[in-house]
């Protein structure tokens, strides 16, 4: 007996009503009747003694079940524990192009969330983690340890790669992945692919490598359509081989193209978390679904309280007057399965369909808003669970309602719900820290918010600026050129009234003056010569000055303009903490990391052959 132990002993508190019951019945047998016994008895009125065998029997009944109810055991089980194998690759794409400003703060930031969004669906099996460029390198071997792929993800980026510029290689991605997983044992497996873009010849190597297998590849495509120029981490935009910006834009219809023909899913990058809803959906579980035994054994407790089932059947038959030998009939018969699921409810079948996570299925069947609710959040319909839970005065209802504000993005309906919540119920923890993530959340998109608003206003700045400047160089241009055209006039002026002069000398002189007046002439005319040179002199050196003038004020504007591109990335560090409403999961990393990585990439790129240039080398 020393095994002996009860599993839930919390259940012998619904032997206190029993208890109650006893006392008030053993009360009530001290009370006599209406009529004294000796006077009913000459009446002929006889009292019959009430029986309390239903009263034994009950109590009986009751103890019993109540101790089964509370487990019994008196040992223990063995039961063998299995694990479910398989595996996945994480392949992030780090060509050049995930510079691109279509996404803010820009497409490589964005995608490092969503990678490291999806880690920790991924419990089951092993998930590695590859990069490439123009070619593929191994990051991360086959692993459980989410945490280690999440630092790996925080310092990849294009700038690490050996070979830059030289396009993207999505083919010798799926084809290490596919070795990785052929090495660990796997003949099929889930690839996940994060790219901003596919290119047609690759889309075809792509086809021609998994036509055939068990190879499920899954896309989120990083981007928009629409596209943005390329800006380089010193400010520059990147210009292909002719000198032309390059505009990096998502084409869907590959990356839909390789999941259909693979029987994965492709999404394209979303605000909300829908887009990794869908590929968790399908890649949660590992696609390669082989249960192993493990050596060792888990011991339980084992219930034995089921034994006490028999006399409680037992004891039950004796409440029927009659037909008992029908009730043990009823009790003991077979119930067909199909026939026993017509008597169950709707929600009682839904809770089963929640037991076994199968939450979309159970969201159908649930009558219950409360459970409905909570089956639609669990599936990620978010604004499903708010139209079934708005109205529900519940505490947890409530308290669910808010976790779905806030994971549909409804940030200042989620904080009233919680601060609503805890002034009714200000120990609830779990309400305080959601709405401390909450309210981080809302300072995070304040101050992005801000940060874009300053970002206007300095370009609007500069553009006002650089107008001014236009306009300050056009006046320069202008007064320079009527100065030189007064100068003319004024010179032609002179000249008329010395022509008009002469002449009147020449009149009134004799015609022996006429070689005076042809050497006055000749002085007059030296003379205009040398302020016509004069003149042009001043105006060499106005037109220098002023090409001067607008050079500096070219160099100034570039310098402005260099400082302020330095200063934009300088912030793109701390945008990326602040862009994601769900919370700083971007850490800065040390040098050390990114080195040590670069280093491993690099030791890769050594035994490979250098890559091929591509259609889209930049």
């Amino acid at each position: 007996m020393a095994n002996f132990t009860f599993l839930y002993p919390m259940w012998f508190l619904a032997l206190i009503p029993l208890v109650a019951l006893l006392v008030i019945q053993r009360k009530n047998q001290h009370h006599g009747g209406l009529i004294a016994p000796h006077i009913a008895k000459q009446l002929g009125m006889v009292q019959k003694k009430n029986g309390h065998g239903f009263l034994y029997g009950l109590s009986v009944i009751w103890f019993c079940v109540t101790t089964a109810l509370a487990g019994p055991s008196f040992g223990y089980k063995e039961t063998p524990s299995f694990q479910l194998s398989g595996a996945r690759i994480l392949v992030m794409d780090m060509s050049r192009s995930l510079y691109a400003a279509d996404l803010k703060p820009n497409r490589l930031t964005q995608a490092k969330y969503k990678a490291k969004d999806l880690l920790p669906y991924w419990k089951e099996g092993m998930t590695g983690l590859v990069a490439y460029a123009n070619s593929s390198y191994l990051v991360s071997p086959l692993t459980g340890d989410s945490k280690t792929l999440d630092n790996l993800i925080t310092n990849l980026s294009p700038e690490i790669m050996p070979y830059k510029g030289k396009g993207s290689n999505l083919s010798a991605a799926i084809n290490q992945s596919i070795e990785m997983m052929k090495k660990s044992g796997h003949q099929q497996g889930d690839i996940v692919v994060l790219t901003d873009g596919i290119s047609s010849s690759q889309l075809e190597k792509v086809t021609a490598l998994v036509d055939g297998t068990k190879w499920r590849i899954s896309l989120l495509g990083v981007g928009t359509t629409n596209g943005a120029p390329i800006e380089l981490p010193n400010g520059q935009l990147l210009t292909d081989n002719t000198g032309k910006t390059v505009v990096a834009k998502l084409d869907p219809q590959p990356l839909q193209q390789i999941a259909t023909e693979t029987h994965g899913v492709a999404q394209l990058i979303q605000s909300d978390n829908s887009d990794i809803d869908a590929i968790v959906r399908l890649t949660k579980t590992p696609l390669e679904q082989v249960t192993k035994n493990s050596d060792t054994q888990v011991n339980s407790r084992a219930n034995h309280g089921y034994w006490l089932l028999f006399p409680i059947v037992l004891l039950s038959l004796f409440a029927f007057r009659k037909g008992m030998i029908l009730a043990l009939l009823l009790v003991l018969l077979p119930v067909d399965k199909s026939m026993a699921n017509t008597l169950l409810s709707n929600d009682y079948n839904a809770h089963q369909q929640y037991e076994q996570k199968e939450y979309q299925a159970a969201s159908e069947q649930f009558q219950s808003k409360q459970w409905k609710g909570a089956a639609q959040y669990k599936a990620g319909d978010y604004k499903g669970a708010i139209e079934s839970l708005t109205g529900l005065s519940d505490v947890q209802s409530q308290y669910n309602l808010a976790n779905a504000l806030a994971q549909n993005g409804q940030l200042e309906d989620a904080k009233a719900q919680y601060e609503s919540l805890l002034q009714a119920n200000p120990d609830m923890k779990d309400a305080q820290t959601n709405l401390d993530i909450v309210n981080k959340a809302l300072e995070q998109q304040q101050q992005q918010q801000q940060n874009d608003k300053n970002k206007q206003s300095d370009k609007n700045k500069d553009n006002k600026e650089q107008d001014q400047n236009k306009d300050k160089q056009n006046q320069d241009n202008k007064d320079g050129s009527d100065q030189s055209s007064d100068s003319k006039n004024s010179q032609s002026q002179d000249s008329q009234q010395n022509q008009q002069k002469d002449k009147s000398q020449s009149e009134s002189k004799s015609k022996s003056d006429k070689q005076e007046k042809s050497d006055a002439s000749s002085q007059e005319q030296k003379q205009q010569a040398q302020d016509k040179k004069q003149q042009e002199q001043k105006e060499k050196e106005k037109s220098a000055q002023a090409s001067d003038k607008q050079k500096e004020q070219s160099d100034a504007d570039k310098e402005k303009k260099q400082a302020q591109m330095q200063s934009q990335q300088g912030q793109i560090d701390s945008d990326a903490k602040t862009t994601d409403p769900r919370l700083q999961k971007l850490e800065q990393s040390g040098a050390k990391e990114d080195e040590l990585l670069r280093a491993l990439l690099y030791l890769q790129a050594q035994q490979q052959e250098p890559p091929q240039a591509s259609e889209n080398e930049w």
